[in-house]
């Protein structure tokens, strides 16, 4: 059990130091495109963001702060609202809370790639 916590610890350390250089300030936005003949995917972000301790969604966006994915045609907007909520809009819908499995899969698929993508930069 002691060696499942040193390594869910390590991964939350590295998590969060990779985060700490994933956000950024000063109304800064950051785009990153990526293109082959079959698949598309754009990441854009502004303010800093914080991932959950899993991976697997967003814990918390900086004031004025948002994420973008698109993925082949689906897409999704985080932001946070003003009560600390983190609000998601899937294909240009209405602003939601509460995500339904197949949206919680999508973050979490999403989350996964842009910390990869992330890493290679």
């Amino acid at each position: 059990m002691k060696q499942r916590n040193k390594k869910v610890g390590l991964f939350t350390i590295a998590l969060v130091m990779l985060m700490g250089t994933f956000g950024c300030k000063g109304g800064k936005t950051t785009t990153i495109v990526n293109r082959t003949d079959s698949e598309s995917q754009k990441i854009k972000y502004s303010g800093q963001i914080v991932f959950t301790k899993d991976g697997a969604g967003i814990e918390h966006i900086s004031d004025g702060g948002y994420l973008e994915f698109e993925q082949n045609g689906r897409e999704f907007k985080a932001e946070e609202d003003k009560k600390g909520h983190i609000t998601y809009a899937f294909n240009g819908d209405s602003k939601i809370t509460t995500l339904s499995n197949e949206q919680q899969a999508f973050v979490a698929t999403a989350i996964k790639q842009i910390v990869k993508t992330k890493a290679k930069l």
